[in-house]
């Protein structure tokens, strides 16, 4: 089974001592499967787990990217604007080559879902930019 398909073990998490933000997702999150972490979102945290998500080992990152997308696609996340921005912005941001591709096909539903349903989420073009041109950017970058 691919790593990103279960919760990550205390060997995934390597290094998350050294990062403040890190080691609050850890805290969070260790041993938690996505429906545990769903709490963690939404009401003005997605930003801050956005963060941690962004240096998070690998492993971690790739499993968690999965939450924060079942977060996304949740009623709980109808005129959530922040949410939704900052699970687009993690995709544009992460830096780690290749980590967003190899999981991209497993949240390329809550892509497509913020591209066509910018309204549901409340946000402003002119505060957040179109969500179809970043869904769309993010979608090329991952070669889908």
């Amino acid at each position: 089974m691919p790593h990103f398909d279960r919760v990550p073990d205390q060997s995934a998490w390597h290094g998350y001592q050294n990062d403040f933000d890190i080691r609050d997702l850890h805290q969070r999150f260790f041993g938690k499967s996505h429906e545990q972490v769903q709490e963690y979102f939404g009401d003005g945290t997605s930003i801050s787990r956005m963060d941690a998500l962004l240096f998070a080992p690998r492993p971690v990152f790739q499993y968690y990217v999965q939450s924060f997308a079942m977060f996304v696609l949740s009623p709980a996340a109808a005129g959530d604007s922040a949410t939704a921005s900052a699970f687009l912005s993690l995709l544009e941001a992460r830096q780690d080559a290749g980590s967003v591709k190899e999981v991209y096909p497993l949240v390329a539903k809550c892509v497509d879902f913020i591209a066509t349903h910018q309204e549901h989420f409340d946000a402003p073009g002119h505060i957040y930019g179109s969500f179809q041109e970043r869904c769309a950017n993010i979608a090329r970058a991952n070669g889908a």
